[in-house]
């Protein structure tokens, strides 16, 4: 063999595993599934990146990748996860994946195309979807659960290998809540009552801002969770454990809740499992647009999806652009602390409070203790100041007493 064979042969496929075929360098691994011996395509034409792109993939073997699964496309990935969440996880939550599912298929649509499979998902596809997601106007933290949601389908189907890579977008440290002054919150619940459009809309503002309850509970309470005669709501699911509680109605939430009874009952929920706010239906049973036949059902055995656009106007309308509805949870959790309500009681009734409303209850608290004081101090003066008052008087009293008696002690004397 001569020398310039001997070169060839070395080129063809080095000590490093690497070998070029059409054009791109290649590798031989052993699929860890079936232990058979497969090659692969490192899709790079320079040799060092060939060489780094077979390092990361036999690193990533190590770990949750399954190379049998890296020709799946991404829409077919990404129903297959949907469909195992549907019994793996809570139909909100579900609910909430399909909606973000929407904006990460179409985007990424959009950058890679419509038969972008798994295999293609790297770094670099990640950073562009981040990058045009901001650009689009959506906010980190919208982007970083969207990011999230992609990490998780890759991992279902074992494609996962950005570990150390993939970063979240940092967010904007947010605030605890907007409170709203005695005078707002008139406006925000009389503008509510002012158009009939607005009936679900006015009664779960009462709600949330009578009982601290969130707005994903309040879409999802049955008829069973409501006791109109012990005038309390009975939550036995919420967002967290500490959200299971039993929540007493004030005299304006208990009515608001006896008008979503009334409304839900005459949409024909009548069983304990229905829901108080029905979901309105976008299809009849032959399939037909209920907007474009003019109407309008709805199913008890279902909870509506919210009431967002009705809030948006109100709030506008109210002059309280950018109000959030979990602002009514805090607006309450502030008007409890303002009265001295202890956290324990708070707690119970709120079900969890996050660090930084519990730390911003426990200034308002604080701040409350430290008004009491100042009063009790007020108190205590002009009640001294009275007890003085009267001590003095009564002093002066007994020793004029002793004087006259002094004085009709004495012997007349005659001249």
């Amino acid at each position: 063999m001569t020398v310039t064979e001997k070169t060839t042969k070395r080129k063809s496929k080095d000590r490093d595993g690497v070998y070029r075929r059409r054009g791109y360098w290649h590798f031989d691994y052993k699929d860890p599934q079936t232990g058979q011996w497969r090659s692969k395509t490192t899709g790079k034409t320079n040799y060092n990146d060939g060489k780094e792109f077979k390092r990361e993939f036999l690193e990533s073997l190590k770990g949750q990748y399954n190379p049998s699964n890296d020709r799946l496309k991404i829409t077919e990935a990404a129903d297959a996860y949907i469909e195992h969440r549907l019994v793996a996880a809570a139909a909100g939550t579900v609910r909430l994946e399909k909606e973000r599912l929407r904006a990460l298929k179409k985007l990424l649509a959009q950058i890679a195309g419509a038969d972008l499979r798994l295999k293609d998902i790297d770094i670099r596809l990640v950073r562009t979807y981040q990058q045009k997601r901001i650009a689009e106007g959506v906010g980190p933290r919208t982007v970083n659960m969207e990011g999230q949601l992609l990490r998780s389908i890759l991992k279902h189907h074992e494609q996962w290998k950005l570990d150390g890579k993939y970063e979240p977008l940092p967010e904007p440290t947010s605030e605890a809540g907007r409170s709203l002054s005695p005078e707002e919150e008139v406006k925000l619940i009389d503008v509510a009552k002012s158009r009939p459009k607005w009936f679900v809309a006015y009664h779960a503002t009462v709600l949330e801002n009578e009982t601290g309850l969130r707005g994903v509970e309040v879409r999802n309470l049955q008829l069973k969770r409501i006791d109109i005669m012990a005038r309390e709501i009975r939550l036995q699911k919420s967002k967290t454990k500490g959200g299971v509680r039993t929540i007493p109605l004030s005299p304006d939430a208990l009515e608001s809740a006896k008008e979503l009874l009334i409304r839900a009952q005459q949409l024909g929920a009548c069983q304990p499992d229905h829901y108080l706010i029905p979901a309105l239906v976008s299809s009849d049973s032959e399939g037909k647009n209920v907007a474009s036949v003019g109407i309008r059902r709805y199913d008890p055995t279902k909870p509506t999806k919210g009431w967002r656009t009705a809030w948006r106007k109100l709030t506008e309308e109210a002059g309280l652009r950018g109000l959030r509805g979990h602002d009514l949870r805090h607006n309450w959790v502030t008007a409890h602390a303002e009265i001295g309500t202890p956290q324990s009681v708070l707690e119970a009734q709120a079900g969890h409070l996050s660090k930084r409303m519990s730390d911003l209850y426990k200034h308002i608290s604080e701040k409350a203790a430290r008004k009491a004081s100042d009063e009790l101090s007020r108190v205590k003066t002009e009640q001294r100041a009275e007890a003085r008052a009267k001590l003095q008087e009564q002093a002066k009293t007994e020793i004029d007493a002793g004087l006259i008696d002094a004085v009709i002690g004495q012997p007349v004397l005659v001249h």
